[in-house]
């Protein structure tokens, strides 16, 4: 019992936050909420409305041609980029290779390929050959447009991941431009020149929300997260394990007690109502016999 009292101390912290992260994910402050997406935002990298026109017959076989030169694809992914038709392809798996392959658009296909080999094309200029990012520049102009009329407090390119661009297994693309705005929401931004798209978005109030909910919930800390196996067990693993063993054992030992006083209590002899005194039958002289005795 003591044991289980301490470990309790420690693993019963865990149990609150985990209670406090389920409140968390029904959204209950307002403050924690990140604002909607302006059509600016959401148009910053397409260019606007998606234009379908520009995709004749011609120019998707040129497309696939280009493509093929590098190796044979099985599929083209369209995407728009500032106005412009391009299209994306990548090395096809293996036969042996058993992920499972969705590609419902660019943002689930990047999650899927991101550790592929791969090529952008446009379908505009399917003669200019393939490349495999966008230009600096033109990643500046989708900040730009994506927060028009906000001054830029700093930029920077990562190419390694921060507190709020990251992944364990390093499927997220890097490098990526970070924006920081000097608005009143503190907006982020974290552009992907792989794909020409805005990898992640977040304000001050989702990174409160990524500690206070994904931090806490996942343990995905800096100090912690890379660093396995201690991400995986030694926190919550061991923690549940022993708080389990140690609150079993007692219970064990207790129901033992109580079935042997249910035994005692329900014995044959018991029942007659011949006394028991610790498991042995006591004797008692009636009446009767004490006056022969006498």
């Amino acid at each position: 019992m003591k044991w289980h009292h301490y470990v309790g101390l420690v693993a019963g912290v865990f149990a609150c936050t985990w209670a406090f992260n389920g409140a968390l994910s029904l959204s209950p402050f307002d403050v924690l909420r990140t604002s909607p997406a302006t059509r600016a935002f959401r148009e910053a990298a397409t260019g606007g409305p998606i234009d379908l026109a520009p995709l004749t017959v011609d120019r998707i076989r040129a497309v696939a041609e280009t493509v093929g030169r590098p190796f044979t694809p099985q599929e083209l992914d369209f995407f728009q980029f500032q106005g412009e038709p391009y299209f994306i392809a990548y090395v096809p798996p293996a036969a042996s290779e058993s992920a499972p392959w969705r590609n419902f658009d660019i943002a689930a296909a990047t999650s899927l390929h991101i550790d592929r080999q791969y090529v952008l094309v446009s379908a505009l200029r399917p003669d200019a050959g393939t490349f495999t990012r966008f230009e600096n520049e033109r990643m500046w102009d989708v900040a730009r447009a994506a927060k028009p009329g906000v001054a830029m407090q700093d930029a920077v390119w990562l190419n390694e991941y921060d507190a709020y661009y990251y992944s364990q297994d390093g499927r997220r693309s890097l490098p990526v431009l970070r924006i920081r705005y000097a608005d009143p929401r503190q907006t982020w931004l974290y552009l992907d020149p792989q794909r020409g798209v805005i990898a992640s978005r977040m304000e001050r109030s989702s990174r409160w929300n990524r500690w206070l909910y994904h931090g806490f919930y996942s343990l995905d800390f800096p100090f912690m997260y890379y660093k396995r196996p201690l991400w995986d067990i030694i926190l919550l693993s061991l923690g549940g394990i022993a708080m389990s063993v140690t609150s079993a054992l007692p219970a064990w030992r207790r129901l033992a007690r109580l079935g042997k006083a249910s035994r005692g209590r329900w014995s044959p002899r018991r029942r007659s109502g011949v006394p028991v005194v610790d498991g042995k039958t006591a004797s008692r002289a009636t009446p009767r016999t004490a006056e022969m005795s006498e």
